[in-house]
Parts: C-alpha cells; structure tokens; sequence
C-alpha cells in the first residue's frame, strides 16, 4: 500500500479550484498561490502551471458532474481563448504521462470531440491522500484499439486540436509502442515514413468500418493545411511513384464524378493483412428494405452540362463528411436551420436520380428512398400518418448510422405540386394535408434531402422557399452527348459518336434505352449490331416523325 503524503492533497486542490475561478491566469494568481501549487507540483511530479490544471480539472469534474473540455476550462479562467493554447505543452506533458486522461465523443455535428479527466489510479491516490502510483503507458490491448487511437488522432488533427508536426510525432509513438502486433511489425519494417504509415492504417481501419475507397484529397485536407503539400503527394499518387502503390498495397481508384481520385487496398494487401491474424470484418448497417448502402451502388460515369457539373460539385462537395461537419457547425453557430435540401427538376432520363445515388456512393451515405405511391392511402387520416413516419423513420435511421443519410424523394411530382382548393374533393384535402406536414418538417429539418420532379413549374410555391439548391437538368448538347456514346459504345468510332448526336436529340435516359436494346438484339441474332441498325433504334426511341427530324450528317 502507498504511504500516505504529509499534507492533506484535496485540501490543497479545492483551495486553488477556488482561487483559480476568474484568475484569468494572471501571473499574480500564480503568486499569490505558490505554495499551494508547489506542494501539488511535488506531489504529482510536475511543474506549477500542470499542478493547476490537474487540479482545476478534477474540481470542474465534481462541479458538473461530467468531463472537462476546453470551453469549461477557459470560462473557469475567465481568460481569452489565446491564453490558454500557451499551456499546450503542460497538456500534452499530463496525457503523456497519464496524469489526465482524454475521452472522445461524437457530438451532434458529427464531430470527435476530446474531453479531459483526471486518470483513475490518480483520482483514488488524490482521494485516499495516498503518493501518487507509477503512471506507465500501458499496452493496448488489442490490435483494433490500436487502428482505432490512430484514427482518433487524425479526427484531432482534423479539429485543429493538434498540429501536423506533433500528429506524426503521436502516431511514430502508437507504432513504436505497438511492434508487438504482427500487423504493426509488418507494416512498420517496410521502412516507410510516417505520412505512409499512417495512410496503410488509416485505409485498415476504414476497411474494417465497411469502407471500401477513401476520398484522397479529403483526406489529406484532414491532415495538411498546405494546398502544395497536398498536390504534391496526389501527383505522386496517381503517377504511381508513391511508396505504397509500388508495393502494391494500394490502388488509385478513378472517382466517376468530376475527375476525384479515391485509393483503396488491393486484394494482394487484403491477403498479406489476413496473414497477420486480422481478418477484415465489415460491419454493415442492418438492411432496410428501402435503403441502398453506399457500398451497394454500382459506380456509373455520368455527363452533364457546364452549369449542371459546376452546382452538381458544390453540392458533392459540401456532403462530403469533413465540409458537412463545418457547414453544420457554422449553420449551428450563425442559429440557422443545419438541414440541407436540394430540388433537381427537368427532363426525364437526364441523370437525376442517377446523379443522387453516385453522390449517396462517392460521400459515403445511405440514400432512403421514398416510395411516394406507399405515401397516399385510400384510409381518411393514414396518408398523414404514413408521410409523418416517413421522417420519423428517417430522424431514427440518421441517428443508428455513422453519417447522416440522405432522404430521397424521388419523382416527387405528386406530392410537390401545386395545392388544391380544399372545397373540391376529399382528395385534394388529403393531399394538401400531406404536404403541409412535408412543408412543417423542412421547415426545421436537420439532415439531407434531395428531391426530383419532371415538372418543377407545377411546385407549389411554398416548396420552392424549403429548397436550399435548385439544381436545373436540362437535355445534354450534342458534345455531351458524344461523350455519353463513346462512353455507353466505346466500340463505335467517335465520328460515329457525332453522327449519332447530331442526328438524335437524346437523353442519357434515352441512349440507355438504345444500348440495352442493342445488348438484346445481339444475343438473340447472334452477330454485333451495325451502325444502321442503331440509327434505326433511335428513330423508335425518339418518338418523333422522320420528317420533322434534322437532316445533319445524312
């Protein structure tokens, strides 16, 4: 048992917990308390400052029953937030040593936040007026725990709590700590440098959360402030010079949307990390019939118009974890809705449903899907039931699910349209009952929605106020339209591409018609289709009188 200290240590803490209250960490404070703080500096074998803060902690502790962050520290203090980041270091040294210890947590916005406490073993050495017991680092447990600190420390870097610099110096001190592991030995004896490293691990641990690729400029804004490091390592990424692509870890992914590159474990990497003992578990959502899962959507290059690309990219973008979390918190922050909305209304078969379920895959989110006929029920009063269920189920779904989901109402049409005189059919009173609900719950919405409509004229104007973006389709041009049949046909020359565009004013919807009928066409004859029997395909397609139709290229 440890021999007991020759003063009474709470005494000593709960009298400088007092003083320190509005101190705004003066130097007179520090005067004027010196000789408590010098007996706790010589009892928990530290210096003054981090004998106060060990102190100010466990008070704040007991204060409000609950982990101390910063914020509670700086209004303690009554001090400007500037004052406190001098103390860095006296925080680092403390966690270091384990005198305190730092809890993280997911906090509505989605982001790990770090909370302070005073380390068990000390709490009970400070309580029972005991020496302080020899803090080691102790061994993690398990391998997971392991992958799970690295990628705790990268949400710290992300949240700015950490600078780059002392990120890698935290993470060469988790792999030197941890060689013990098979995997960690593996890695760490191919010698490459810590932004390597970390990256191989960092793609393990999202591997075994269930994700597949990862966004590489994404992540790289987590951990590098600067643009020209980034570029740099990207370069090298996908001119294949980077360390771990050589070695064939792991592989640049061609992103479908707007040139991204994504990098993810080969199988080879798959297999070598088998070898070690981890075996790579995916951890899924438990499945819902109206729910597609990220991992679940097939990857499809889409091509849009100028315009349609440029307000597609802002909206991709901003869904993307790291900038949702920030649009989030500052919405939050400025007392604005956090609830992001979006409308895509225009021709049918121009990608607009495609467009949603390639964003939902490439951010990572589950896309509910809304079947809008489940939505209207012949029953008086049930439609309104159903469609309040609709974001109920939603509202519980977002919070089973590591990232917010995407709520899709899809030809949305029916339920958008314009409201109807309540005196003309018992019908028209469900359905403006249906939308009065959907306009009250967008009203203090606080995830994503998209919807699509054909035929956004008929909105109801009240609609258009609720949408955030309002992203217009229109029917590709005739270079888009190249594109999507060299794309859909690469075997036709691309003068035959052009022929076909400039001829057929088709959707992408339409060329998909065309191509799958080609695909049939071929195994029921036998024999690859020629070009005058697509031509021949696309007057059917379109519907329109040979003799109203352009005469361009014949």
């Amino acid at each position: 048992m440890n021999q007991s200290v020759n003063f009474n240590v709470l005494n000593v803490i709960a009298k400088v917990f007092e003083q320190a209250k509005g101190s705004k960490l003066h130097k007179s404070f520090f005067t004027k308390n010196d000789k408590e703080l010098s007996l706790l500096a010589g009892y928990f074998g530290t210096n003054k400052p981090q004998a106060l803060f060990v102190s100010v902690i466990l008070g704040l502790y007991y204060q409000n029953n609950s982990d101390v962050d910063m914020n509670d520290l700086i209004n303690l203090f009554d001090c400007n937030p500037i004052k406190i980041l001098e103390y860095n270091k006296d925080f680092e040294e403390l966690l270091d040593r384990n005198i305190i210890e730092k809890k993280y947590f997911r906090n509505r916005f989605g982001i790990t936040k770090g909370d302070y406490v005073v380390n068990e073993k000390v709490f009970d050495a400070i309580v029972n007026n005991d020496a302080l017991p020899e803090l080691k680092n102790e061994k993690r447990k398990d391998l997971i725990e392991v992958l799970s600190s690295l990628y705790l420390l990268l949400e710290e870097r992300d949240q700015e709590n950490i600078s780059t610099h002392t990120f890698f110096v935290k993470v060469k001190t988790v792999i030197s700590e941890n060689l013990h592991f098979p995997l960690i030995k593996k890695i760490n004896g191919y010698g490459y440098d810590p932004l390597n490293t970390f990256t191989l691990l960092y793609l393990i641990w999202k591997k075994l959360e269930g994700k597949d690729t990862v966004d590489l400029s994404d992540y790289l804004e987590k951990i590098y402030e600067n643009v020209a490091t980034r570029i740099r390592f990207v370069q090298e990424m996908l001119k294949g010079n980077n360390a771990l692509i050589k070695d064939n870890w792991i592989e640049i992914v061609e992103s479908h949307f707007l040139n991204d590159a994504e990098m993810k474990l080969t199988d080879e990497a798959l297999s070598r990390i088998e070898e070690t003992g981890l075996k790579i578990q995916v951890k899924k959502l438990k499945k819902r019939e109206n729910v597609w899962l990220p991992e679940e959507i097939p990857p499809r290059k889409l091509f849009f118009n100028e315009k349609e690309m440029q307000q597609l990219f802002l909206l991709k973008d901003m869904l993307k974890e790291r900038k949702f979390r920030a649009v989030q918190k500052r919405l939050a922050d400025k007392n604005l809705p956090g609830g992001i909305t979006a409308l895509l209304h225009g021709a049918p078969g121009t990608g607009k449903t495609e467009i949603v379920k390639q964003i939902a895959r490439e951010t990572g989110r589950p896309l509910m899907k809304v079947d809008i006929s489940k939505t209207k029920s012949k029953w008086f009063g049930e439609s309104e039931k159903i469609i309040k269920k609709v974001f109920t189920d939603y509202r519980k779904f977002a919070g089973e699910s590591k990232r917010t989901p995407i709520l899709f109402f899809n030809e949305a049409d029916a339920i958008f349209s314009k409201r109807k005189d309540i005196n003309s059919s018992n019908v028209a009173q469900t359905e403006n009952a249906i939308q009065n609900i959907i306009l009250d719950e967008l009203e203090n919405f606080d995830g994503i929605l998209i919807a699509t409509t054909n035929l956004a004229v008929n909105m109801d104007k009240a609609f258009e106020r609720r949408f955030l973006f309002k992203i217009p389709f229109n029917k590709p041009g005739k270079s888009i339209r190249t594109k999507i049949w060299k794309s859909k046909l690469p075997s036709l020359k691309i003068k035959e591409c052009r022929l076909l565009a400039e001829k057929f004013d088709l959707t992408g919807g339409q060329i998909d018609n065309i191509v799958r009928k080609k695909e049939i066409q071929e195994i029921i004859q036998g024999q690859k289709i020629k070009l005058h029997e697509l031509i021949r395909f696309c007057e059917e397609e379109s519907l329109q009188n040979p003799k109203e139709r352009g005469k361009i290229g014949f």
